[in-house]
């Protein structure tokens, strides 16, 4: 030891002035917020574990269902109407080369159009159009999935 004062810390007084204790190792003791986002975190981690175990639990492996539904209808200036549709899988597998077939039913008999979807993935939707050369609004119309593959 050479007897030279203690030099001040960059706090601006000497080593403990503050009254804080120093821990061991020199860490900074751990913020109320680093514990909220901490807890955060495992909060989030939780969730998604227990999400994913009951989302693989239910239901089991439910069958392809594709249902197909008419959101509207367009006129394509002349040569007939355009009725553009929502082919909705509520199953969990995935439909591949789907059939769509709709049937327009009025006094000047039966139209009948048909439309191929690639592919429907479980649990969601596609879109699609059918042409039919009368106005599909003005006849009873039925819209059905005809078939589709596994892929």
């Amino acid at each position: 030891m050479t007897g030279r004062p203690a030099e001040p810390s960059a706090r601006g007084g000497a080593p403990g002035a503050t009254g804080e204790q120093p821990r061991e190792g020199g860490a900074e003791p751990i913020s109320a917020i680093e514990w909220v986002v901490a807890g955060l975190g495992l909060l989030l981690v939780v969730a998604a574990v227990a999400f994913l175990v009951v989302d693989a639990t239910r239901e089991g492996d439910a069958p392809t269902l594709v249902r197909v539904r008419a959101d509207s209808v367009v006129a394509t200036g002349g040569d007939g109407y355009f009725l553009h549709f929502t082919a909705e899988n509520h199953g969990r597998g995935t439909a591949a080369d789907v059939g769509i077939v709709g049937e327009l039913r009025d006094v000047a008999g039966v139209e009948t159009s048909r439309a191929r979807v690639d592919y429907v993935p479980g649990r969601s939707e596609r879109r699609g159009g059918l042409h039919f050369r009368t106005d599909p609004r003005r006849g009873a119309l039925r819209l059905w999935a005809e078939g589709y593959q596994d892929p």
